[in-house]
């Protein structure tokens, strides 16, 4: 190894862990006006104070129902448990949901895990790659004989996400600059649809019905067992009058990105 690759080893082996010792010390000069450890420190500093910036970029709801101090302390928690490990930020609070469920200060708190884990399928909805999604007309040209068979593709952005508490509603609040609402528990978990159309990101709630349906789609289940599934909740005679406006609704909001017979 190299003189420089291995002072940039030692160097960003610093800035990951600043408390441990460092042969990176042994590589700066110290003067009057700072010694090297004193140097370091500035650096490090820095590099924690960008990677802060980015998980309140990332996670401006729950920099919200904390507040400033409490989020900057958990940020430092945060960075301390899980130091960058990713060329780019993008990637940096992809941890938080599950740090905030096993950290003791926060566990007792299901509430911020849970927004976290909402905020951050929205970051990856927005992100996720672009696609050509099918539209009513290539649903019309399905022949009678191919529906049984039918598969489908989902856009990359859809998301479904289970919530106990009122993540949503909290994080539109604090979007819209207005005072979120004090956490609500429900008695069971709702689930979110999560999805990205064009340059929009969306979310809505999705009943126990279309949850199973939208399952078995994502996991590119033919149209037949999808209907079997919606079975077990709705009507026989109803299922495919159902099962359709699903569909229809799914590929008007850009969900279906290709389907295959």
């Amino acid at each position: 190894m190299t003189l420089l690759r291995t002072m940039q080893r030692d160097f960003q082996g610093y800035l990951l862990h600043p408390a441990d010792a460092s042969p990176i010390e042994t590589q700066v000069v110290s003067d009057a006006r700072a010694g090297a450890r004193r140097r370091l420190d500035i650096y490090a500093g820095a590099y924690r104070m960008r990677l802060e910036e980015a998980l309140q970029e990332d996670f401006e709801a729950l920099h919200g129902l904390l507040g400033d101090d409490q989020f900057h302390t958990l940020c430092l928690r945060y960075i301390d448990a899980h130091p960058s490990q990713h060329p780019s930020l993008r990637h940096f609070g992809r941890h938080m949901s599950g740090f905030l469920r096993q950290d003791v200060l926060y566990s007792r708190q299901p509430v911020l895990a849970e927004l976290a884990e909402f905020e951050w399928a929205m970051i990856s909805a927005f992100d996720a790659a672009d696609s050509t999604v099918v539209t009513v007309d290539d649903i019309a040209r399905v022949p009678a004989g191919g529906w049984g068979s039918l598969r489908f593709e989902t856009h990359a952005s859809a998301q479904r996400v289970e919530l106990f508490w009122d993540a949503p509603a909290i994080w539109s609040a604090i979007h819209k600059k207005e005072t979120p609402p004090a956490p609500e528990r429900n008695q069971r978990p709702q689930d979110w649809l999560v999805w990205r159309q064009e340059l929009e990101t969306y979310f809505r709630p999705l009943s126990v019905e279309e949850a199973r349906a939208w399952d078995a789609v994502y996991a590119r289940h033919s149209f037949a067992v999808v209907c079997a599934g919606l079975c077990r909740s709705v009507p026989e005679k109803q299922v495919p009058a159902y099962a359709a406006g699903l569909l229809r609704r799914w590929v008007s909001e850009g969900l279906i990105t290709s389907l295959k017979i």
